[in-house]
Order: C-alpha cells, then sequence, then structure tokens
C-alpha cells in the first residue's frame, strides 16, 4: 500500500516538472517569434518608402528628326537636371 502512494505521488511530481518544462519551452518560443516578427516588421518599415519619389524623366521626339537645317535643342545631361529637395520637419533642426 506504501508503495502505491509513492508511485502516485512520483507519477504526479513528474507530470508537474514535464507540464512546467514544456511550458518554458513554449514561451520561449512565442518570445522567438514574436522578436522575429518585429524584426521583420522594422525592415519591412525600413525598406519602404516615406514619401512617393519623383524621378526625373528626359522627353525625347519620336519619329522624324528634324532636318539638318533646324536648329536642334540640346539634349539635357544629368549636370543640368534639377531636383526639388523635399522638405521633411524631422529633418530639421
Amino acid at each position: 500500500m506504501k508503495m502505491l502512494i509513492f508511485v502516485v505521488i512520483m507519477t504526479l511530481v513528474a507530470a508537474v516538472v514535464f507540464w512546467r518544462v514544456r511550458k518554458a519551452d513554449a514561451e520561449r518560443d512565442l518570445a522567438r517569434r514574436n522578436e522575429l516578427k518585429q524584426k521583420r516588421a522594422q525592415l519591412k518599415q525600413a525598406i519602404t518608402p516615406e514619401d512617393p519619389v519623383t524621378w526625373p524623366t528626359i522627353i525625347k521626339t519620336v519619329g522624324k528628326r528634324p532636318a539638318d537645317g533646324d536648329e536642334q535643342l540640346p539634349e539635357p545631361s544629368m549636370s543640368t537636371i534639377e531636383f526639388k529637395p523635399v522638405e521633411r520637419p524631422s529633418l530639421n533642426h
């Protein structure tokens, strides 16, 4: 009879220890998963631009070129293209 009570108590103790170990593993996995979600969100936020970007375009005529006697317009180079600076309140000191 004493042996049966001892086995039942040891079984309960083993079950409690096993349950706590599994609970600790689950909490650790949940914390790791939440950390990965947060890192992905930060990476996605760092990649996406804050404002839409306006790229400069060069427009060329399509079709026939003007005759040699006509005055040709000079094509713009990268040094002649001007960008409008974007004013952001966070960059002002």
